[in-house]
This record gives C-alpha cells, structure tokens and sequence, in this order.
C-alpha cells in the first residue's frame, strides 16, 4: 500500500479511492499492463521453444526436466527485461496519479526525468517474482 494509514483495508482502500479519484482510478495503468504482459508472454513463450531446441542440442545427456528449467528461467529472464519498463509506467501512473495519465505520456516523461535507470530500476524485484513463480509452474507440468 502507498499509504498505509489512509488504506488499512482492502475496502477502506477500494471505498477512499472511488470517492477521493472516481471510478476511472480503478483502470489506471490499463494500457502499461496490457501491453507489457503481452510483450512479456510473446517473448516468454517463444522464447522457451527457442532454448529447449538450443539447449536440447547442446546439452545431448541432460534429463529433459533440465533442459525444459533451463530453457523457461532463459525464456522469463529476457521476457522480464520486455516487461520492465511498462511496469515501472504503470507503477508511476497507478502510484502517482498526477504523473501521466498513461502509458503514452508516461513513456517519454519517464525516459526524460530518469533514462534508461527509471525503466529498468525495479528488473531485479520483477524477476524475484516472476521466476520463481514461472520455475515453479514449468516444474507442475513435469
């Protein structure tokens, strides 16, 4: 929570924000979610069938349970990088409400203010979430 004596619950959270910022607070960062996580599972998927061929081929003797880990932590890790910087827009738009109004004039006034650093700088927290979480799916299907 951003503020965590004004939001204590989850629907003080959900009554403050409809009455302080209006129902159009509930869809804020739409377009960075919607596409960052297609960007990301565009990449993520065709990226796990490019290193399990790669990996197939090159690690002959392995157990197939290692090549399909090897291959999806590759995959995440690249698509994560593709996600990033929608994340940190939609972030600041959801967080900041008056820092852009979304995506298209958050993209620029964040490379403007903090460059390639205010895009990437939450990489590391993303993949702390997103892989172990991708690894351990990958390893349900085994």
């Amino acid at each position: 929570m951003v503020h965590p004596l004004k939001y204590n619950s989850i629907s003080s959270c959900f009554t403050t924000l409809l009455r302080e910022q209006g129902p159009s607070a509930f869809w804020r960062g739409w377009a960075g979610k919607f596409f960052g996580y297609g960007v990301q599972g565009a990449c993520r998927f065709g990226l796990y069938e490019y290193f399990k061929k790669l990996y197939s081929n090159v690690l002959i003797d392995q157990n197939k349970s290692v090549i399909f880990f090897v291959s999806s932590a590759s995959a995440e890790v690249i698509a994560n990088v593709a996600l990033c910087p929608f994340e940190a827009i939609k972030v600041r738009v959801q967080a900041q409400p008056h820092f852009a109004k979304g995506l298209a004039d958050g993209f620029p006034k964040l490379c403007t203010s903090e460059g390639l650093r205010g895009l990437y700088r939450g990489l590391i927290p993303l993949w702390g979430r997103n892989l172990p979480c991708q690894l351990v799916g990958r390893f349900a299907w085994i």
